[in-house]
């Protein structure tokens, strides 16, 4: 019952209208972000791979960080329920970079975006989804949330990594923050 409850305040707090900047921890918004999640996560067989410090700390809006990380756990999980369920993996890891800037890492198993359309992907309208199933927004809204609204880079490639000696390609989008823009 404790997770339950624990969902419905992480959505109270991710639709009140708060368009405050202060400083904010970055594993208290992923921490979010990931009870936001659980369950479609969960309902895919999709495991989660953590490496999170616990001190990272930026300037910036909390709802709209929350937003940006759904939007991209999102399309990795529409990646992966269509791959072998003990292939499904989602990786997020965050570290300090220097003394003002951090990095929050997102990979996936999912293969990896065609190099032909990585360096659209960002922009308005653009799906490789039947329109019935997606807009084209998705990543337009996280790319006006980072680099607009908090000054941050977003770095998109395909990585090749190795998991419980298993060998995987998938697409790693990489926002780097300074810590107060």
């Amino acid at each position: 019952m404790p997770y339950l409850s624990n969902t419905i305040d992480n959505f109270r707090d991710f639709i009140k209208e708060d368009k405050s900047y202060k400083e904010i921890s970055i594993k208290e918004i992923l921490e979010n972000t990931l009870n936001l999640t659980h369950a479609s996560l969960h309902n895919n067989f999709i495991k989660l791979v953590l490496d999170i410090e616990a001190d990272l700390k930026i300037y910036g809006n909390k709802n709209e960080l929350t937003e940006a990380f759904l939007n991209i756990i999102s399309n990795s999980k529409d990646v992966l329920k269509d791959k072998n369920e003990e292939d499904r993996l989602i990786f997020i890891k965050t570290k300090k970079l220097d003394k003002n800037r951090l990095v929050i890492s997102f990979l996936d198993s999912g293969g990896g975006i065609d190099e032909s359309i990585i360096s659209k992907v960002l922009e308005p309208y653009f799906t490789t989804k039947h329109k019935s199933q997606g807009t084209g927004l998705g990543l337009t809204i996280v790319d006006k949330i980072v680099r607009e609204r908090h000054k941050g880079i977003i770095e998109i490639y395909n990585e090749a990594f190795t998991y419980n000696q298993k060998q995987y390609i998938g697409a790693c989008f990489s926002i780097i923050f300074d810590d107060k823009f």
